[in-house]
């Protein structure tokens, strides 16, 4: 039987996959991780500030199951793929592997950006990016190839950035739930990612309604809602201090109009 400790855990701001893009490189996610004080990791991180990306090893800490067959983020419409040709997080071990940018080190603490992971991932283990080792353009990329990405342009109203600016101050980030899931392949098919309204689309994010529309290549985010009517009853798997949230919000933003 193998076991293995984390060396540390990673905070940022998403904490839903829903939050995060398919890769590291698609996200402007920032956060920092933190290593277990005690152990002398610290020491382990000496020269690995001189270094751009660095790989981190780490677990899928939200999966419970594993899928022999999976439905990948960018398809090619042939149906699912089999889960080890895939980056999938439903692994039958949930181990996961990321390239991120390596910003400053302090301490025990490694601030990273362009991350996929979720808050509270425990991190396996860290390894530096070697350009010369670690990339090859030129290799052949399976059924990758035949698949097309279509990236939007995403853009605010007056309103609906003063809202999400509001909610990502208080603990709620609707901007990475709106990049993942509106910038890159927003009409995919094999994914219910929003609906339509009679007033354009509508995105929804646990008790959060994102309104917005779309023309050629360019999203607008026209506005963002609350679910709540009222406060007599908790929505969904939302917390109690998501309900504090929700009350703050309508409270400062009951007197607008969209903007």
């Amino acid at each position: 039987m193998l076991e293995f400790q984390p060396i540390g855990y990673l905070k940022c701001s998403r904490s839903f996959h829903t939050q995060q893009p398919a890769q590291g490189v698609l996200s402007n996610s920032e956060g920092v991780i933190e290593l277990i004080k005690g152990y002398n990791y610290e020491q382990g991180l000496k020269d690995l500030n001189g270094f751009d990306y660095i790989w981190i090893i780490y677990l899928f800490h939200r999966n419970s199951n594993w899928k022999p067959l999976t439905n990948p983020p960018h398809n090619d419409e042939k149906g699912k793929k089999g889960v080890f040709a895939t980056r999938s997080p439903y692994r039958p071990n949930p181990i996961g592997l990321s390239c991120v940018k390596l910003e400053r080190i302090e301490n025990n603490k490694i601030y990273v950006k362009n991350s996929d992971l979720l808050n509270d991932t425990p991190i396996l283990d860290l390894k530096p990016y070697i350009p010369e080792y670690d990339s090859f353009p030129d290799a052949r990329r399976g059924w990758l190839e035949n698949v097309v990405k279509q990236i939007f342009e995403v853009t605010y109203s007056k309103t609906a950035k003063s809202k999400a600016d509001y909610l990502f101050n208080h603990g709620t980030d609707l901007f990475g739930v709106i990049e993942a899931q509106l910038r890159h392949n927003p009409f995919d098919k094999t994914r219910n990612k929003f609906s339509k309204t009679e007033t354009g689309y509508l995105l929804r994010f646990k008790s959060w309604r994102v309104l917005f529309e779309i023309e050629d290549k360019t999203i607008k985010i026209n506005d963002i809602e609350s679910a709540y009517t009222s406060f007599e009853s908790i929505l969904g798997n939302d917390t109690q201090e998501d309900v504090i949230t929700h009350s703050s919000f309508k409270k400062h933003f009951e007197p607008l109009k969209t903007s």
